[in-house]
């Protein structure tokens, strides 16, 4: 009997938050002319199912799934591919006896394993496994093995010219036990260890990776609440490869995201329990169409490291307290940083990196920018359409506002004034709305409220209407919590707040720095959208390449943007022919007792995103845009 189409028992696709299931979607989009990948994972067994469900009816085919557990809650991971291959079967949530059942009945009918990986629920064990009908060498699998009873099985097999290929750990009533599969077939060299903890299995990788190895398999489990692993490696080329463990569920999101960005396919992933929580051990390689750090285009050679030595040299020596950027494209990530988070004035005190959160000024436009048109589309509404029935319902709104259109915020060109409002809280912003406008103010100029009002037009088109209580601190949660659910949180980046972090901060200085105190510019959670969102340099570098990569903009809406200034505006003509799109930021010394800011983020047509934060009175657009053009040769 030949089954022409995938069968499965049940299955599940769970998000371990609802605000993940952007990302989940577009994660898996096909890479350039590759094949379509997806992958998903903290799924509960219905989840599973339905996504089983979608993915194969649009010619997926399931090519990796773990099972596993959180607080003893059955969970699942999974990758797609859409390819064609030989009729397959998968299986989930079996018992031991139904799984050697239905290996029975597949084996039977030529189908050969391809995966089985083991979890346990409720101290019984589970299976998931794929075969495939297809020929091959000769094959053997075992499930259930004692840790005794599997290197036993390991040795037999090896001597008869077999190679291990799949081995998933799991534990029953804490103790290891072991799937495998193994192929008499020749290949490379190759090693494969188990019951590793993570700082052995830590010391081999490093080790086999030395020696030229490349991790082609790895297994994860828990056993009486110690993380363990069991992996193989190969000794054989390809493409540029990363693997991690011990993951949690945000860091394997940001990660996976960090990854994809990059041009990075995720090859496996498997989840596994730790304590009360999950853990993840994933491996990527890079995909056919993956960028690098190189490039020639319009007659001249660009390099991301002499970029980045640039920008280095131009801020070494100079008046500057610390710097810090970020500059990607591709597989090539460079990250650099200098001078001091904290001085000895204010301990405890600490140097800069990229990871350090602050307030980068109006960079933090782009995120309001990014939310209202997110929300512009999801809602059909178009960025010609006015604000007004948008706004709070007990305003007085004057004929002059309702002429004003949600691009004309966007870009600045609204008429609406700073000095009218007097200040950027909930009460400023009604008084600029009911004064009105001037019809020849409707020209081009920067206008810090015009960013402050998206942030109440952002609560609106999310569903806020509650105009009567308390809407001015109600309208800034509503609109931190769309920006956290639905730009950060997707892209792997976690609880921003629109505050100096509650425990040493990243502080601003004069410079010399001497023993001034520094500042961290205040809290705006009472006035967010124009600045104010903490994040890290490599985190506004992510939320930057995934903007323009489309990643939370439709494509048409990115060329809106870029068409209009929508909270980004455009750099100019660069030397490869392509265009430059930014925002820059700015605290100055003379409002902040000395201590200043310049920062700017930039995506290039080129594919290079890059972020650059300055603690001193030097244009962080100026270094970072001369100092890439200096980069072409």
């Amino acid at each position: 009997m030949r089954i022409q189409t995938p069968v499965m028992t049940n299955v599940m696709k769970t998000f371990w938050q609802v605000s993940f299931c952007l990302v989940l979607l577009f994660c898996s989009a096909a890479i350039g002319h590759a094949q379509a990948w997806q992958a998903r994972h903290g799924m509960t067994s219905a989840e599973y199912q339905s996504e089983f469900n979608n993915l194969t009816s649009q010619g997926y085919r399931l090519t990796y799934v773990s099972g596993y557990t959180v607080n003893n809650q059955e969970r699942f991971a999974a990758i797609w591919e859409q390819k064609a291959g030989p009729a397959w079967v998968a299986h989930h949530g079996m018992t031991s006896a139904q799984y050697q059942s239905l290996f029975n009945q597949y084996t039977g009918q030529g189908y050969r394993l391809t995966l089985v990986n083991g979890y346990t629920v409720n101290d019984q064990d589970r299976y998931v496994a794929i075969w495939e009908q297809k020929a091959g060498p000769a094959w053997v699998a075992h499930h259930g093995m004692t840790s005794a009873q599997y290197q036993s099985a390991f040795n037999s097999y090896v001597r008869l010219g077999f190679r291990l290929i799949h081995v998933s750990g799991y534990a029953v009533r804490d103790q290891a036990c072991y799937a495998a599969i193994w192929e008499k077939d020749s290949g490379p060299a190759w090693v494969a260890r188990h019951g590793m903890t993570s700082a052995e299995y830590q010391s081999e990788f490093d080790n086999y990776v030395a020696q030229g190895f490349r991790l082609t398999h790895v297994s994860g489990y828990d056993v009486g609440g110690s993380d363990y692993y069991a992996a193989i490696w190969e000794k054989l080329s390809g493409p540029a490869w990363v693997a991690r463990h011990r993951m949690t569920s945000g860091e394997y999101q940001a990660e996976f995201i960090d990854r994809f960005i990059q041009g990075y396919r995720l090859k496996e992933v498997n989840g596994y329990a730790f304590g009360l929580s999950a853990r993840y051990a994933a491996i990527w390689e890079a995909g056919p169409s993956a960028l690098t750090g190189k490039f020639c285009s319009n007659g001249k050679c660009f390099d991301l490291e002499r970029f980045a030595d640039n920008i280095e040299t131009a801020l070494k020596g100079n008046e500057v307290v610390k710097y810090g950027f970020e500059v990607r494209r591709g597989l090539s990530v460079i990250q650099r940083a200098d001078g001091p988070k904290r001085t000895q004035a204010d301990l405890p005190a600490s140097d800069f990196t990229v990871f350090d959160r602050f307030n980068p000024a109006s960079v933090g436009k782009t995120v309001t920018a990014v939310a209202t048109l997110q929300l512009l589309s999801k809602e059909n509404i178009s960025i010609d359409d006015p604000i007004y029935p948008y706004l709070p319902t007990n305003w007085n709104i004057p004929n002059s506002i309702k002429t004003i259109t949600f691009k004309e915020v966007l870009n600045h060109s609204s008429g609406l004034r700073n000095a009218v409002a007097g200040g950027y809280e909930y009460q400023h912003l009604k008084t600029l709305i009911e004064s009105g406008i001037n019809m020849q103010d409707k020209v081009s100029l920067y206008q810090n409220v015009n960013y402050a009002l998206l942030r109440i037009l952002v609560a609106s088109l999310d569903g806020f209407n509650d105009w009567n209580n308390n809407p001015g601190p109600e309208t800034c949660s509503r609109f931190m919590s769309y920006v956290n659910s639905e730009i950060f949180s997707p892209l792997g980046i976690y609880d921003v707040q629109y505050k100096p972090e509650a425990n040493a901060p990243t502080l601003f200085y004069p410079y010399p720095t001497g023993n001034a105190n520094g500042t961290a510019y205040g809290d705006w959670t009472n006035k967010p959208g124009s600045a104010g969102p903490h994040n890290s340099v490599h985190e506004l570098t992510i939320f930057g390449a995934a903007t323009f990569n489309g990643m939370l903009l439709s494509n048409s809406t990115v060329n809106a943007l870029k068409q209009h200034g929508l909270g980004f505006g455009d750099y100019g003509e660069m030397p490869d022919g392509g265009h430059a799109w930014g925002k820059g930021g700015y605290f100055p010394a003379s409002s902040n007792g000395g201590a200043e800011l310049n920062s700017v983020i930039v995506s290039f047509d080129s594919g290079v995103t890059a972020m650059l934060v300055i603690n001193g009175q030097v244009s962080a657009k100026t270094v970072l845009m001369d100092a890439y053009k200096a980069a072409f040769q």
